[in-house]
This record gives structure tokens, sequence and C-alpha cells, in this order.
């Protein structure tokens, strides 16, 4: 009977925590494309291409990827997509992880913050809804992007194609 209350317990737990989300849509271009379960105190804003969700302590930089037909294609682009907030990004390690139902690579590499030209570290996870190539970015100083990586996991996880 404990256990059965624990259980009970852990999944209430983890219905309120999904209460406390909502959802936010990326454009492709002008089109919504992706839906996105994020922190329901998260502000977002678009400019352009890039979408940034910002909730203490995560900051998402997201970018559609218009050029790009496949993730290999994405990939040796990274710098150049990710330079209004991250510059200078070298590539240290790659690996392979699935977003959408999709293969999709995750990038780590360090480079400087395009704001303040501090050295830091990025991490890039370059994916497709099946229709539309994106990018999803977390980076700051030292090791901010790792700290930052798991929450950008977990909202990854949540995406879905429109």
């Amino acid at each position: 009977m404990h256990s059965k209350l624990t259980l009970l317990t852990l999944a209430l737990f983890s219905l309120s925590a999904f209460a406390e989300d909502k959802q936010a849509t990326i454009a492709a271009g002008k089109v919504p494309a992706l839906s996105l379960s994020i922190p329901k105190q998260a502000k977002v804003t678009t400019k352009g291409e890039m979408t940034k969700i910002e909730a203490k302590p995560l900051w998402i930089y997201l970018w559609h990827v218009p050029d790009a037909k496949t993730v290999a294609d994405a990939v040796p682009r990274v710098g150049t997509i990710i330079k209004s907030e991250f510059t200078d990004f070298k590539l240290t390690d790659t690996k392979n992880l699935k977003v959408t139902g999709h293969d999709a690579k995750h990038l780590f590499g360090k480079g400087a913050e395009a704001d303040d030209g501090d050295p830091g570290t990025a991490e890039v996870v370059i994916f497709t809804d099946g229709k539309h190539m994106f990018a999803a970015c977390v980076h700051g100083e030292k090791d901010e992007a790792a700290k930052e990586s798991p929450d950008l996991l977990k909202v990854l996880k949540t995406a879905k194609a429109l």
C-alpha cells in the first residue's frame, strides 16, 4: 500500500509540474511549424528567423534554417547560424540524438559571446520537423552551456511538428 501511495504522489507531482508549462509555437518563415512545451513563466520573443525563450535560468535560442535541406547540410553552417549570439564557434564534439522522431546532431563547441566577446561554450542541436530545419542553442561563459543543456534537451523532447 505504501508503494502505491508513493507512486500516486509522484504521479501527481509530475502532473503539477507539467501543468506549469505552456505551449510555444515556433515558425518556419511565417508559418507555424513546431510546438514546444516551455516553463509557464518563460518569455518568448521572435526576431526574423530567431526565437528566444527566456526563463531563469534557461535561455534557449532557436533558428529556422531555411537554406539547409538536411541536418548534415546545416552542421557546417552552425557558426554562421548562431553568430548573432555566439561567435567564433569551434566544434569540439558531436553526438547523435532524435528530435521530433528524426535524426539530429548535438554539437559542442567553444567560442565567444556575441554581446561582450567573453570566451565561453555553446551547445547546438540541429534538427528537423520533417519539413524544416532548425538550430537550438544554449551558450555562456565557462560551463554555462553544459548547465543549461539538460533543460534544452528537455524542451526539445516535447517538440512536435504542426
